[in-house]
């Protein structure tokens, strides 16, 4: 039974984190309900597909990638070492 929880621990330990920084906090709450629902289930699907494929991560650095979203642009940072994936940029409804 202890092999069981260790395996559960150590896979948790590997998981990825979505980081909302507190400065991006305000526009978040914002957005309306239906665009934030959105772009927090884009969030932690990206983290668990990032979990899923941390092997085809770069091991030296976080990767940064930007992408339109429900009418906002957002940028995102994927950092594989620290298994972290954090909001960086949020800009609603440019174009």
């Amino acid at each position: 039974m202890a092999s069981i929880e260790s395996a559960i621990s150590e896979q948790l330990a590997q998981a990825f984190t979505v980081c909302i920084p507190y400065e991006l906090q305000p526009g978040m709450d914002q957005l309306p309900s239906d665009t934030r629902h959105t772009l927090l289930g884009e969030l932690f699907r990206l983290a668990v597909q990032a979990w899923q494929e941390r092997c085809l991560l770069p091991r030296h650095g976080p990767v940064t990638l930007e992408f339109l979203l429900a009418g906002c642009d957002v940028g995102i940072e994927l950092d594989a070492p620290r298994a972290r994936l954090t909001l960086v940029s949020l800009i609603r409804g440019r174009h």
